[in-house]
């Protein structure tokens, strides 16, 4: 019976993560969830006791394993600085469909202070932490008012226009090469300096 229960909690988990990475907190309904297991939104509740409880599950689940797969990058020998930040954005693009930065801030006016405060400490340790980490130990020299956190969080928050053909900056390219394009506008700016 247990591992049945184990089956089940794990199954909603994975149709939730689907939802709401893809449509966000305030757009997805636990009877969108339960409808796509085809099981009845009491047995959702009775494994997750609601929509807040199980998007912060779903939230720290997927942040976790985007913290594992970039400390496995941070971990491999680079030559070229560029290439592995380019493979630290691809993990999270990969798991992400839609801005990371928006899905998991934009929920915050529906949600608790408590689960607000857990998902900015995931946010903190599962996204910025493995980025500040790789501008600590990169060969990218950082302007002199600028720590390791500062440019983690702001390379974060500045990732919009990759989760998006809209805000697209170039059409017809490759995901690695739009990564480029805005890693080269973040890191070595849009004008030479005077």
């Amino acid at each position: 019976m247990k591992v049945l229960h184990e089956e089940t909690r794990q199954r909603i988990l994975n149709a939730a993560t689907e939802l709401f990475l893809m449509d966000g907190y305030e757009q997805t309904t636990t009877r969108e969830i339960a409808k796509k297991l085809d099981i009845s939104q009491p047995a959702l509740y009775h494994h997750f006791g609601d929509k807040e409880t199980l998007f912060v599950e779903v939230i720290k689940k997927v942040g976790t394993e985007i913290q594992q797969e970039m400390k496995d990058i941070l971990a491999q020998p680079y030559d070229d600085m560029v290439e592995e930040l380019t493979d630290l954005t691809l993990v999270i693009l990969t798991r992400h469909p839609r801005d990371v930065f928006t899905l998991i801030h934009g929920s915050f006016p529906s949600l608790s202070r408590e689960s607000q405060r857990e998902l900015g400490m995931a946010f903190g340790i599962d996204y910025v932490m493995p980025i500040q980490e790789f501008f600590e130990k990169s060969s990218l020299e950082l302007n002199q008012d600028v720590d390791a956190k500062t440019a983690a969080s702001f390379y974060i928050t500045s990732l919009a226009p990759l989760f998006s053909d809209f805000h697209a900056l170039t059409e017809d390219s490759s995901q690695r090469e739009r990564i480029g394009q805005l890693l080269n506008l973040i890191l070595f700016g849009a004008a030479k300096r005077p």
